[in-house]
């Protein structure tokens, strides 16, 4: 690998810039992706249905075509699914995007070739970028946590996978050449397998650049490596792979034949880990460039447990507000969460988040909705989801190329209320963010349950370090405090006695592993595992160890 040369990064720069002017024009740009979207496919089922060929304004369909939840377009997705193509777009699906779901059947997103273009585009346009800002990202190697692209086949033998697992072979060549790992290692289906043989490939090597979607997938793997250093440092010794993992014949015979004896680095890393006391990220990849991963919302609070591994000259590169409907987000700059809405990839709606659920509620567009405000996301895309509400959250932070910049905040509905206070999953982190500053200290996990018997709020946490009984007892009190400072009307309803003092309960050891068990043994998947923080009811009680009122 080498460092960007003169000519690429003027390449990129042009590219780039190219791409941004574009974004100038946001009501222009929407304006012709939801006419040649409804031009196309006004010959569909839902189009017939809709009128789509009498439509000659955006006003016009936004009075034609009803916002609807996944559950309202769960027929017409099962319709093509079982084969009846022009249900939805006259462009046939190659995929489908399958979600895990916690509950009921999972979704299935038609997938088409306009859509992967448009992710193709996306994925590229954040790696020029982050080229750009860090020029040193591929003079090494890439570790990537994703998962397996194909799931399984329809009826029809058609396939079906993750968003993640397709994004190992969306990324631009001058990334796919870079890879640690061959991708057959994300079918290895048993996760301490996985985690093992993709770490055997990663740690060998000086990677510059890792990423995936969910923080605690790279903390979970910093943790794994560490705690079997001494395997891998053998094996790295030896050319091997431990024979206690179980990897499938022919996938462990691939491995032995691309591996090699490598003493030298192995006293290098046994060195390191003598030294340290641990293996850590910052001393098999000194030269790491960057993290990919999120960093805003729930996921924040990862960031300085993987400073603590990574050490302190990396970046965080924000990898965006995506889902299974699309990417809709390309972060701009290092360290950032906000991302520049990404008009190409489908048409959007925004409706202000306490009027979602309204008859008179505003369906904004992209160049109408203001820096500062949270919207509910609309979306219509390639794929023939047309007016679907996604259930998220954002934000709008600024603009940029005359484009909004937002940033994802959380699930709609993500909210708990006792007494009309409304707390949200934002003002949760920036609690725990406070809590994190004023005592110095850090979490494995949190979660925030509001007891409705009770009518109080109690704080769960499991601390990544021993925090010692007078500053538990301190944390609450802050709790309370750093709450109704982002909250006011939590604030008022305390002062009122309308709502109760909040509770602390300390979890034992071991209890976020527990929580990203169950995640794996729901959906076989590592990599977008995205742990709740604000819930009603706390997940394995018969975890806590300790609990503290608030006197």
């Amino acid at each position: 690998m080498a460092v960007l040369s003169a000519s690429e990064k003027t390449s990129l720069q042009r590219a780039v810039g190219l791409f941004m002017r574009q974004y100038d024009a946001a009501q222009e740009t929407q304006q012709t992706l939801i006419k040649d979207i409804l031009r196309r496919n006004a010959g569909t089922v839902f189009g017939k249905e809709h009128g789509f060929g009498k439509i000659r304004t955006i006003e016009d369909y936004q009075r034609q075509v009803p916002i609807r939840d996944w559950a309202e377009i769960i027929p017409y997705v099962d319709a093509v699914v079982e084969g009846h193509r022009d249900t939805l777009t006259k462009e046939a699906p190659f995929f489908y995007q399958r979600t895990t779901g916690t509950t009921g059947k999972p979704k299935m997103i038609p997938f088409t070739r306009r859509c992967q273009a448009a992710s193709v585009l996306t994925h590229r346009m954040w790696i020029y970028k982050n080229l750009l800002d860090n020029p040193n990202l591929l003079k090494g190697r890439v570790m990537a946590i994703l998962n397996a692209g194909v799931d399984g086949y329809t009826g029809r033998r058609e396939p079906y996978g993750s968003v993640s697992g397709n994004i190992y072979f969306r990324m631009p060549p001058i990334i796919r050449r870079a890879y640690s790992h061959p991708y057959d290692v994300f079918h290895i289906a048993d996760v301490e397998a996985r985690r093992y043989t993709l770490l055997r490939f990663a740690v060998e090597q000086n990677c510059t650049f890792a990423f995936t979607g969910n923080p605690s997938s790279l903390l979970a793997i910093f943790e794994f490596a560490d705690r079997h250093g001494g395997t891998l440092i053998r094996d790295i010794h030896d050319g091997t792979l431990a024979a206690e993992f179980d990897v499938p014949d022919h996938l462990r015979a691939f491995a032995l034949n691309e591996l090699r004896p490598n003493p030298r680095r192995a006293r290098v890393l046994a060195k390191a880990r003598d030294r340290g006391g641990r293996l850590r990220p910052v001393d098999y990849w000194p030269e790491l460039q960057a993290l990919g991963c999120w960093i805003g919302g729930s996921m924040g609070h990862f960031s300085h447990m993987l400073r603590e591994w990574c050490g302190e000259s990396f970046h965080f590169r924000d990898v965006g507000y995506m889902a299974s409907e699309g990417v809709f987000s390309i972060p701009l700059s290092n360290d950032n969460p906000d991302g520049v809405l990404a008009l190409h990839s489908a048409f959007f709606e925004f409706v202000p988040e306490r009027a979602f659920g309204r008859a008179d509620a505003p369906a904004l567009l992209a160049h109408e909705i203001e820096p500062g405000r949270n919207y509910h996301v609309i979306i219509t895309t390639t794929g023939g989801l047309y007016r679907y509400a996604m259930n998220d959250v954002i934000r709008v932070s600024g603009t940029q190329a005359g484009s909004p910049m937002i940033r994802f905040l959380y699930k709609g509905g993500n909210v708990q209320n006792l007494q009309g206070e409304m707390v949200t999953v934002d003002h949760v982190t920036c609690t725990m963010s406070a809590l994190t500053a004023e005592f110095g200290i850090r979490f494995h996990h949190f979660q925030v349950v509001a007891e409705l018997n009770d009518r109080r709020y109690v704080l769960h946490i499991e601390p990544a370090d021993e925090i010692s009984r007078p500053v538990l007892q301190q944390l609450l009190p802050s709790f309370e405090r750093e709450l109704g400072k982002v909250n006011e009307n939590y604030a008022m309803f305390r002062a009122d006695r309308l709502i109760g003092s909040p509770c602390l309960r300390v979890m034992s050891r071991g209890w976020f592993d527990r929580l990203s068990q169950d995640h794996m043994a729901r959906s076989g998947r590592d990599s977008q595992f995205k742990p709740s923080v604000l819930v009603s009811a706390v997940e394995h009680p018969e975890m806590v160890e300790t609990s503290i009122e608030l006197d």
